[in-house]
């Protein structure tokens, strides 16, 4: 009878063992993750998408006007602007800087002539090096 309860416990400890086992595995993996995630969120090199977006454009025969959304945490400029792959200048709303501020919408202008029922393909590039591109039309 003795054999058979060595056996027993044996077989009892053998799977608690596993248990947890298992159990700090899955602690270890947890925390891991967690950490990783948290890195990613807390990083400011990372861009998610959409942190720069054009969210609106106004034209007249003179004027486009851009609406840049900058959802970074720190402001950029735009170095420049291209209409139809043919740079232009541009203005910020309060002179020639165009100054985007963290976590905001800035305004841009850029000189025309603009022609009505026309298609313009609109790029702006970054001080960051980033660039965004969207379609209007006049």
């Amino acid at each position: 009878m003795a054999t058979g309860s060595k056996r027993a416990v044996s077989a009892v400890l053998s799977v608690l063992l596993l248990v947890i086992i298992v159990f700090v595995l899955g602690i270890v993996l947890f925390n891991f993750i967690i950490g990783m995630i948290g890195n990613i969120a807390d990083s400011d090199s990372v861009q998610h998408p959409f942190s720069l977006l054009i969210e609106n454009v106004n034209i007249n025969n003179t004027c486009m006007t851009i609406y840049v959304g900058n959802r970074l945490n720190y402001e950029v400029s735009v170095e420049t602007a291209y209409i139809n792959d043919e740079q232009r200048e541009i203005f910020g709303f309060l002179g020639n800087e165009a100054l985007i501020p963290c976590n905001s919408t800035g305004i841009l202008y850029v000189k025309g002539p603009f022609v009505g029922g026309g298609l313009y393909n609109i790029k702006l590039v970054f001080n960051s090096g980033n660039s965004v591109l969207s379609v209007a039309r006049y």
